[in-house]
């Protein structure tokens, strides 16, 4: 690997890392999350840093550069980042939906009450 394009890599690295930090710090980012993309940024990390010495192993998987290898990792966590959030939204979907339900069944019942109050 270039040695320009390994320390930008390490740098965008840490970068990503210290973004991470300062979004849980200001709570923009809940913490199970949080451990995710840190995980993420951590494998980006290490394979950024090994750079060239983790070359025989990324040869043996078929990549002939260490960076196609990362950029391939990179591409996959993030994947499998979206693939849980999806699970999430579709989780969250389903409670607002039933939470609009509840809430318009419970309005119909003191709706109901109201009119019954008025003619008594």
């Amino acid at each position: 690997m270039n040695i320009t394009l390994h320390i930008i890599s390490v740098i965008f690295s840490i970068g990503f890392l210290m973004m991470i930090f300062e979004l849980v710090r200001r709570k923009k980012l809940k913490e199970n999350y949080a451990l995710t993309w840190f995980f993420v940024g951590a494998v980006v990390l290490f394979f950024s840093a090994m750079g060239d010495s983790l070359g025989v192993v990324f040869r043996a998987l078929g990549f002939i550069q260490a960076s196609n290898a990362i950029l391939v990792v990179s591409i996959f966590l993030i994947l499998v980042i979206l693939l849980g959030l999806s699970v999430a939204v579709s989780s969250l979907s389903t409670q607002t939906q039933t939470l609009t339900q509840e809430i318009g069944l419970l309005k119909n019942k003191l709706e109901n009450a109201e009119k019954d109050d008025a003619k008594n």
